[in-house]
């Protein structure tokens, strides 16, 4: 069921403005159209995006991703919980990007259902392909790193600690735990490589994601 999104008010004009995308992106959770309203309703100005998300529809993220990119003020990201798959590149739009110390960000290839004959199942795999293509060089861009070593990391899969992520020029900074008291703690289960398959989804719903956040549910009880 598609949920609401959480927004805070800017306290003055100079002071940041606050959303929280604490969902699923795309028709289960969080779409771009959602997120786009939330981010315009704030207005022009400073805004501090919270992001607790297990990923979902690569094309709502890069919706969301590019609404950030155009926003009118600075953007600072920050992950409090979990940034995977589509989240992972939404949160690379801000102009600073933080992470709690015991959040996870995670990175992989994009997936998708086909059904049809083999000439739909090779034109979805050259569209796959071609998202991954995108994805490597915009977490490239940001990291400094080449597109083909990004790709390897996606097809493994690959998690990263907030010092990982640091180390690795996903992010900027490390919050201090006493900025970030609310953040929740994941335990092993959470990323050791499930479930599968993977969550940056074409258009089906994205059971990955769910499947993620109901870990997470485990890993806060």
């Amino acid at each position: 069921m598609p949920q609401e999104l959480s927004t805070r008010p800017r306290a003055a004009a100079d002071q940041p403005a606050g959303i929280y995308l604490y969902d699923e992106i795309g028709l289960w959770g969080i779409t771009a159209k959602d997120f786009t309203q939330a981010l315009l309703s704030v207005g022009a100005g400073p805004v501090d995006l919270h992001i607790n998300s297990p990923g979902g529809d690569v094309f709502d993220g890069l919706a969301m991703y590019s609404a950030l990119q155009s926003h009118d003020g600075p953007v600072n990201v920050i992950v409090d919980g979990l940034a995977a798959s589509a989240a992972s590149f939404i949160a690379l739009a801000g102009t600073t990007v933080s992470m709690a110390p015991n959040a996870f960000l995670m990175i992989h290839n994009a997936w998708g259902v086909v059904v049809g004959n083999k000439g739909d199942m090779t034109d979805t795999a050259g569209v796959l392909t071609k998202i991954d293509g995108q994805l490597a060089s915009l977490y490239a861009g940001k990291t400094g790193q080449k597109p083909d070593a990004i790709a390897q990391m996606m097809d493994a899969e690959t998690w990263f600690t907030a010092q990982e992520a640091k180390d690795a020029g996903f992010i900027d900074t490390i919050l201090p735990a006493s900025q970030n008291k609310a953040a929740p703690t994941l335990k092993a289960g959470v990323f050791e490589h499930q479930p599968k398959p993977p969550a940056n989804t074409l258009s089906v719903p994205d059971i990955a994601a769910r499947r993620r956040m109901v870990r997470l549910a485990e890993a806060e009880s």
